[in-house]
């Protein structure tokens, strides 16, 4: 009689292996575990209160990366405008019209610089005509906190960009030195003689990351191999069992000798 799978499996060298297999799939279900849980974590909608004004100086620091906690909203600070440091950005669009931004250097209460965005008009001898409707007494600063975007090919003759950048812009602000903020300030209201810059708040859209829902099938395909491997083993060794018996059955019997 032939042993049957569960005669095989029910050996201490198979419960060993079904031992050894049930923890290597343990830890390929934590990792599949894993990869849902931090693609569920980067697809979470953005929850924060980003419309609600707060102090600069609580979500971001001088000289430092911008952070996801202070990109995108709205924030205060007390600063004064830098009367020689007007610039404008051309190439904006406002609302599928393209413009102008009348930028300029704001320095806080602390002395670290700030780069604005004050308004837009629809050229750039507009943007820079409203340079004298700008307050430059030293007031409160509203506006939303966004990241500096990369420089573009500035026109040297004309003396224009069409990025807000601010490491551009700390070599076009004359007299500059210190510390600046690596972001920039959209303001909530622009002057009379200047539309406001139309700034929108982060998306808040939730969408998951597909690449780690796939990483987490295939730990799943891993673990799932880890008990048909084991399974594959003890039914290979119960047929090596099954052709061993089917081969000493078949044996001739020894030729017994003559009597005399």
């Amino acid at each position: 009689m032939h042993p049957s799978f569960l005669d095989v499996a029910r050996r201490p060298r198979w419960i060993g292996a079904l031992l050894f297999a049930l923890a290597v799939a343990a830890i390929f279900a934590a990792l599949g575990q894993w990869q849902i849980g931090r693609a569920v974590e980067q697809g979470q909608a953005d929850e924060r209160d980003t419309e609600t004004p707060v102090a600069l100086d609580s979500v971001a620091e001088p000289q430092q990366p911008l952070t996801a906690e202070a990109g995108g909203r709205m924030i205060e600070t007390t600063a004064t405008i830098d009367p020689d440091s007007f610039l404008t950005i051309v190439g904006r669009d406002q609302d599928g019209t393209s413009g102008a931004w009348l930028t300029a250097r704001a320095i806080t209460d602390a002395g670290d610089s700030l780069a604005v965005a004050i308004g837009w008009a629809p050229t750039r001898a507009e943007a820079e005509a409203a340079i004298d409707d700008v307050d430059l007494d030293p007031t409160t600063i509203v506006g939303r906190y966004l990241p500096s975007e990369s420089p573009t090919v500035t026109d040297f003759e004309q003396d224009t960009t069409e990025a807000m950048a601010v490491g551009d812009l700390i070599n076009r602000w004359p007299g500059f030195d210190g510390d600046v903020y690596s972001g920039y300030v959209v303001l909530d209201a622009a002057p009379a003689s200047l539309a406001t810059i139309v700034s929108l708040p982060p998306q808040q859209q939730t969408q998951l990351n597909w690449l780690n829902v796939f990483y987490a099938i295939e730990w799943v395909a891993f673990a799932l191999f880890a008990f048909y491997l084991w399974f594959r083993l003890v039914q290979d060794a119960r047929e090596r069992e099954r052709e061993a018996a089917e081969d000493a059955a078949a044996e001739p019997a020894p030729e017994q000798p003559a009597a005399t």
